[in-house]
């Protein structure tokens, strides 16, 4: 559970400071806007991953099967999963649903099940490929 938390703090601490860098400092929104969430948001799922399976490789003394690879994967993007949609809680309880509305998204119960539930489904992906890629008997 260490690798889980540890990484899937460190993805979710990315994604916030996006967020808060995109809205508050730059000021971007429209398409581009949204481009660049996409890319940045599964750019930092993608290396928390790998940096999280490939630290379990290297704890099990190199060795890695494929389901160990997997579920270590599964843990950490369920992880920064909750702890980005309780971060986006966070601000639609402090700033509103004003930043939402900027998204495109007006509902809040479709948003967050879209970032919950896509985050862990992509980040099972995402982990699958890695662990594929990263297993070694």
């Amino acid at each position: 559970m260490k690798h889980a938390l540890k990484y899937g703090i460190g993805v979710t601490l990315v994604i916030a400071a996006w967020v808060a860098l995109k809205h508050f400092v730059l000021h971007l929104e429209s398409q581009p806007a949204q481009f660049a969430d996409v890319a940045i948001f599964n750019l930092t799922a993608i290396t928390g991953l790998a940096f999280g399976i490939r630290e379990k490789r290297m704890k099990n003394g190199g060795t890695l099967t494929f389901g160990d690879g997997l579920i270590t994967g599964i843990k950490i993007a369920v992880t920064y999963a909750i702890l980005t949609s309780l971060y986006f809680a966070l601000l639609l309880a402090t700033l509103g649903p004003k930043m939402m509305q900027q998204e495109g998204e007006t509902s809040v119960v479709k948003a967050f099940l879209g970032v919950s539930i896509g985050f862990a489904l992509f980040g099972t992906f995402f982990s699958a490929i890695i662990a594929l890629i990263l297993r070694k008997r």
